[in-house]
């Protein structure tokens, strides 16, 4: 019989349970979720996303409440620059990314645990693959830092 050490045991509880907030605009961002599901494509199931009507209309506090909450990282998923329903959504979006961004590091989180991207409508496999890399970076960087 072995025994595992207790901190081993705890590593492995939580790596299995991470979290990964994608937080996604109700337009183009989560257009591509939908049809990635109706594709039958998957992604990882650490993945909870949250939709929201604008990335440029949500505050920083949100990002930093998914941090503080447990979140290994967070990702924010918005239509591409010139195809924002609100016209203003990119811009506003890219400061928001650019002042969290600032705040996590000096909270010690690394790079890799917080991006924003861009998703086209109706882009299930882009969807799935920029996901996908997030999460894999997550990982990755999760496994180097050991």
């Amino acid at each position: 019989m072995t025994t595992l050490h207790p901190d081993n045991i705890m590593e492995g509880k939580l790596q299995s349970s991470s979290k990964v907030i994608v937080i996604t605009c109700n337009w183009n961002a989560y257009s591509g979720l939908e049809t990635a599901g109706t594709e039958r494509l998957t992604y990882s199931s650490s993945v909870h996303p949250i939709k929201v009507m604008c990335l440029g209309q949500i505050s920083p506090g949100i990002i930093l409440k998914a941090f503080e909450k447990g979140a290994n990282g967070v990702l924010m998923l918005g239509c591409p620059p010139g195809e924002c329903q609100f016209e203003f959504g990119n811009r506003r979006a890219e400061e928001i990314y650019k002042e969290v961004k600032e705040l996590v590091a000096l909270l010690g989180y690394r790079e890799e645990q917080f991006k924003l991207d861009w998703i086209a409508a109706r882009e299930g496999q882009t969807f799935v693959d920029v996901v996908g890399n997030f999460v894999d970076g997550l990982n990755g960087s999760a496994n180097n830092d050991a």
